[in-house]
């Protein structure tokens, strides 16, 4: 399986593996006693430490002093690396410095681009999967060979194990005149009746008022957020992904308020108005 770390781009993987060196050097202190020292949070360290975020300079002098080494040591590398990030933004990846934070988006300009990236993301997922399916079409209506990948990617990945993994969908379910268009319906029955016996599965559902697609969005585990927008042509879709904590933050305190205030997939079907 590939790591983390290992899809960082080189350079900020060279600079992650430097501040490893550092805190061998220096006792190996703990995340968590750096981060003290630090006055930043454990989970910002260990972003550092494992190429998912690049500290900038005032950070980077905080670690190695809190790790009792030589910051000025640092400072060409911390350069080089900077320069490279910047220079990655001409490959399709673009990084923009908020705050402490240094956001990298990739972006995808077609259906499957994206849903070739979400799946293969989704197969590497550790513990959970949150995704939302707000469309007026169900999946299967215009599936292409990626996009449906993408689909038996995450319900094959619920059922692999039980090992506290889990799958949350929110559907969305267009009612635009206050009742359920009938082929989304059919598509919500037909998904209960194959999911019901996965446990690690879970299906709400948003009724859905807009004549319209939704934005929507698939959260693995904590490190990444792939955004989708589709319009025009039934196929047409494209989005973009986000890996930082703090971007991350946003969309699961979203999620999670949804998840909650929305009934199960089965009682929603179970209603006289599904029926």
């Amino acid at each position: 399986m590939t790591s983390r770390t290992d899809r960082a781009p080189g350079p900020l993987a060279d600079f992650a593996a430097e501040l490893r060196r550092v805190k061998r050097e220096c006792d190996n202190p703990t995340d968590g006693v750096i981060a003290e020292k630090m006055r930043c949070s454990r989970s910002a360290v260990s972003a550092y430490v494992n190429a998912h975020r690049f500290p900038d300079w005032e950070a980077t002098e905080a670690f190695v002093r809190a790790c009792g080494g030589r910051p000025e040591r640092l400072r060409p590398l911390w350069r080089r690396t900077a320069d490279a990030l910047d220079a990655l933004q001409h490959g399709g990846t673009a990084r923009q410095v908020v705050g402490e934070a240094m956001l990298s988006a990739h972006w995808y300009r077609t259906n499957p681009e994206f849903y070739g990236a979400a799946a293969e993301r989704i197969r590497s997922a550790r513990a959970s999967v949150r995704v939302t399916y707000t469309r007026c079409e169900p999946p299967t209506h215009y599936t292409t060979p990626a996009s449906a990948e993408y689909f038996d990617a995450i319900l094959d990945w619920a059922r692999e194990g039980s090992d506290g993994r889990y799958v949350q969908r929110v559907i969305g379910v267009p009612e635009p005149a206050g009742s359920p268009l009938p082929e989304m319906l059919d598509w919500a029955r037909r998904h209960h009746d194959d999911t019901c016996g996965i446990k690690n599965y879970q299906a709400r559902v948003l009724r859905w008022g807009a004549d319209a697609d939704g934005l929507n969005m698939a959260l693995i585990d904590d490190n990444v957020v792939f955004l989708a927008f589709s319009g025009g042509a039934q196929e047409k879709l494209n989005g973009f992904s986000v890996e930082d904590p703090t971007f991350m933050s946003y969309f699961s305190g979203y999620f999670d308020q949804l998840w909650g205030a929305l009934p199960r997939l089965g009682s929603y079907l179970a209603r006289p108005t599904a029926g």
